[in-house]
Formats: C-alpha cells, structure tokens, sequence
C-alpha cells in the first residue's frame, strides 16, 4: 500500500478569453486535478485571463498549499509544439478580461525573470523543447509575477501548449517522473 503524498505540485490554467472559448490549458488544469502519481499529489486549478488577478490566484494557492512546484499552462495558437519557457520580460501588452493592458509588469522590477525548474528535464518528459521568451501577454505576466514571489522557494515554470492541447496523462507522467518516488522494492 502507497503511503501518503508527500509533495504536492500546483497546475494552473487558463479560461476562456477573446475568441477561445474553451481554453486547453484550462481544460488540462481541471482533468489534473486530484491526481496523485508516484506519491505525488497534483492540485489542478482554473484561473481568470488577467495580467493581475491570474498570477493573484496562483500566488494564493502557492501560499496555502506549499508545493514543492507551480507549473503555469497557457494555450499558444501560433505553436503545434510544447513549450517549456524559461524566461520572463517585466513588459506586457494586449487586452486581459479586464480590459486592461500592462506596459511594466512591476515599476522597478528587474527586466527579466527566469524559471529555476529543469526546463530540459520537464520538456523531454513532455516531449517537448525549451523556449526562452513567454511572450508579452499574460502567459509572462504570470510567469514574470509568480516567478517574482515564490522563486527561491518553490520551482516555477510555464508551458505553453498549442490550442489542440495536450493529453493530461502526459503532463501527469511527467510530474511524476521529476518529482515521484520510486515504487517501494517489494520483498519476498
């Protein structure tokens, strides 16, 4: 019998905005949810397409549930790949669900801010590759603000996924494969 969970890991996704209605990111966030694979408990959460109020929730449940990592998902059209990003710009542009559009992110913040979690490991367990720019929407508004508050002390990282998706199973395996446990050695 397994034990416990004894880390937790924090999926995020986006919903609806513009002309998605249905946003995969979000979708893969909600079928994560209250997955547990390798003694790893993986809590999936929804979140608004807002430069303030997105990166807001994540940091709140960042906060209350103490993951060991926080992994942002968010839908690129313009990709068919998976892409890990490492990197952050203090800079924003296009309209959130609230009508607004950030020029800086944080007045005085540094220019940039980078993933601390193994984006090569994460990418070859998606089977996807590593990408330096998040863009400038909310997808790096959410990396630049989370990375901000919970980078040292939790991992962060943001994916994109092109608008088919990807299969939850996948991202559940290999949440698994870099934070799991091994299965205990059975004796004889």
């Amino acid at each position: 019998m397994d034990a416990a969970p004894s880390t937790r890991v924090l999926v995020t996704g986006f919903g609806a905005f513009l002309d998605v209605s249905d946003n995969p990111s979000g979708r893969i966030a909600r079928a994560v949810h209250g997955r547990i694979v390798a003694g790893v408990a993986i809590t999936g959460l929804e979140l608004p397409v807002s430069f303030r109020g997105g990166p807001a929730r994540a940091i709140a449940a960042a906060e209350a549930l103490a993951p060991i990592a926080i992994i942002g998902l968010g839908v690129d059209r313009r990709t068919t790949t998976i892409d890990v990003e490492t990197r952050a710009f203090n800079l924003g542009a296009g309209l959130d669900v609230d009508d607004r559009t950030l020029a800086v992110l944080e007045p005085g913040g540094p220019d940039e801010v980078h993933s601390n979690l193994d984006a090569v490991a994460l990418a070859e367990a998606l089977g996807g590759r590593v990408d330096d720019d998040a863009g400038r929407y909310v997808c790096n508004a959410w990396l630049y603000l989370v990375g901000r508050a919970l980078i040292p002390a939790r991992q962060v990282v943001f994916v994109h996924v092109p608008d088919t998706g990807m299969d939850p199973e996948r991202l559940v395996a290999a949440i698994g494969r870099l934070y799991g446990r091994p299965p205990a050695l059975r004796q004889s």
